[in-house]
């Protein structure tokens, strides 16, 4: 199965950086910096409609030491209203914190989610990238590295949150039977319920650790079939991938983080993609994606 993908729109932010995280309700998208001091809200067109603050910090970019290191993030219930719960990568001490941000009045609250890192001993190298909700699960995505080549999925539940000690977990590998030009690691989740599909970006990055950034090389959206009938059946493979630089030479050099489901149609399913450039600016994509 093929991919034909769209470039529809793209979009530099300058001023905001490191983009990492991109979700879409009701209109708006709700963009993440892995190092920003606030979540930036847009309209579909990418005009800014507002800003929340999260992190008491008066320069551009907090440094690397100091950042929460807010990787993904998934919208959910919570009390019969929307809410956005954000996941730091857990890397480090300061990164295992998720950020509540209720949406209907920008409620901002910190948790830390130490417990539930902690009950991962499977995985050698904590690097939380990526989530999702499919169904009754939440899924997390650990990314690997050059050093520890394997992504892993986390499936819990989406009130992990609330009872760290005890909650299900379960952890599987990500398979990728298609030659790349190097190891690419999991950097964002996003299932389309429409059609019980799980797309998977995967970037490749020049680094042996969870900590460290690396010369950025070539982005990739793979796809997992039929995923809520897989979850429990171990191992999970991709059914296809395709690399974006192929797609649309405007992907090259870029970092995908962030992608969101604005609107499936017959036509395709309609996406927004940020990417981190490692310089203090964040780049939006709007696509097209057909499977045929």
């Amino acid at each position: 199965m093929k991919a034909i993908i769209t470039l529809l729109k793209s979009l530099l932010l300058s001023d905001y950086p490191s983009g990492s995280s991109i979700n879409y309700y009701n209109g708006h998208l709700y963009i993440i910096g892995d190092d920003a001091n606030k979540l930036l809200v847009l309209d579909s067109n990418y005009n800014e409609v507002s800003a929340v603050p999260f992190f008491d910090y008066e320069e551009k970019r907090i440094p690397k030491v100091k950042k929460a290191d807010l990787e993904t993030a998934v919208i959910l219930d919570i009390d019969g209203g929307k809410s956005l719960l954000a996941f730091g990568s857990a890397a480090t001490k300061e990164r295992k914190t998720v950020v509540l941000l209720r949406l209907r009045d920008n409620k901002v609250q910190y948790i830390s989610y130490t417990p539930f890192v902690n009950r991962l001993q499977q995985i050698p190298e904590i690097n939380v990238e990526g989530a999702t909700i499919v169904g009754p699960h939440l899924i997390l995505a650990n990314r690997g590295n050059k050093s520890n080549p394997v992504n892993n999925f986390i499936t819990t539940t989406p009130d992990f949150w609330q009872r760290q000690e005890d909650v299900s977990i379960s952890i599987s590998k990500l398979i990728i039977p298609f030659s790349l030009a190097g190891f690419a690691g999991i950097s964002e989740l996003c299932y389309i319920e429409q059609e019980d599909v799980l797309l998977v970006v995967l970037s490749s990055e020049d680094t042996g650790n969870t900590f460290d950034d690396g010369v950025i090389g070539d982005s990739y959206i793979g796809w997992v079939k039929n995923i809520s009938q897989k979850l429990n059946e171990g191992d999970i493979l991709l059914d296809g991938i395709v690399n974006l630089s192929d797609a649309d030479p405007a992907f090259k050099g870029e970092k995908l983080e962030g992608v969101c489901l604005s609107a499936v149609t017959d036509n395709g399913w309609y996406l927004h993609l940020v990417a981190d450039n490692d310089q203090g600016e964040s780049r939006l994509f709007h696509i097209k994606i057909l499977l045929g």
